[in-house]
């Protein structure tokens, strides 16, 4: 397979260095794997007991309707240094369909592309928050699944996230149009009551990497998220970078899946050295692309 993420624009290598690492035999690389119909779920995790046994406990209820189906179903976690026995016990008791990687040093998107290109196998990738609570709407996932199939010209689904008090917390990333935060991100209708009459699902910008499904195949070809970013904004360049490439967007509203955000990081904490980058690099897209 050509080694194409490695090129990606803007990696966080210098041209030379992305040269030199296409002839590397110990370059990240993938096999060939996006053939197989299936759904591969990447989920990084430390310690936090409360949150990730319940998640492995329901998406191993969910996998028999994906099997029933004829599609592969695995959960993949990237560990960060996991010492709470409960999670360990977890670990060691997982069935075959949970693959553990361990030993990794925390950084969202460095991680997350660790465990995507060692271990997924299927044509779909769900890149999954441990703060997401399935139990609820275990057919949201397939739902997810089944609407990428349906329209081949997303390349991405997500899915709208809900605060405890039943408030939307996430519908789908926007952009201001004017005013001076014209070209920053926002949560359109954040603290809001989803209306009891909303569509299905609709298009959008760019959707939260807490929950986001994207085809394997134009995960790669992105080269992942972009490992440049420290904290945030990741998951939007993802977004974008597929929009660049021709690839629609769009968001699912499957109930009120809560999301207990920040459950894992502290609550208020911005990271603006990531915004001005993120501003550096797609501002120019978003100003002819998207106002």
């Amino acid at each position: 397979m050509q080694r194409y993420h490695l090129l990606a624009p803007y990696a966080n290598a210098t041209n030379q260095e992305r040269v030199d690492a296409v002839g590397q035999s110990g370059s990240r690389d993938a096999p060939e794997r996006d053939a197989t119909r299936g759904l591969s779920i990447i989920i990084l995790n430390l310690n936090k007991p409360e949150l990730i046994v319940p998640l492995v406990e329901s998406l191993i209820a969910i996998e028999p309707s994906f099997r029933a189906a004829g599609l592969g179903f695995e959960v993949l976690i990237g560990d960060t240094g996991s010492t709470d026995p409960d999670v360990l016990s977890l670990y060691d008791r997982a069935p075959p369909m949970v693959t553990v990687m361990r030993g990794l040093k925390y950084q969202f998107s460095r991680c997350n592309n660790q465990v995507f290109f060692a271990h997924a196998r299927y044509d779909t990738t769900l890149f999954l928050n441990n703060d997401v609570i399935l139990r609820d709407h275990p057919d949201c996932l397939m739902r997810m699944f089944t609407l990428l199939e349906r329209r081949p010209e997303l390349g991405l689904a997500g899915l709208c996230l809900f605060f405890p008090d039943g408030t939307v917390q996430h519908s789908g990333i926007d952009v201001f149009r004017d005013g001076p935060l014209r070209g920053f991100c926002f949560h359109p209708h954040a603290r809001e009551t989803m209306p009891a009459t909303a569509v299905e699902s609709w298009d959008c910008l760019a959707v939260t990497a807490a929950c986001v499904m994207i085809r394997s195949a134009l995960f790669r070809e992105i080269g992942g998220f972009d490992e440049a970013y420290r904290t945030e904004c990741q998951d939007v360049a993802l977004c974008l970078a597929a929009r660049r490439l021709g690839q629609g967007i769009a968001i699912l509203n499957a109930g009120h899946v809560l999301h207990l955000e920040n459950a894992t990081r502290p609550k208020g904490s911005e990271d603006w050295a990531d915004r001005q980058l993120f501003m550096r690099r797609w501002g120019a897209f978003i100003e002819a692309f998207a106002l």
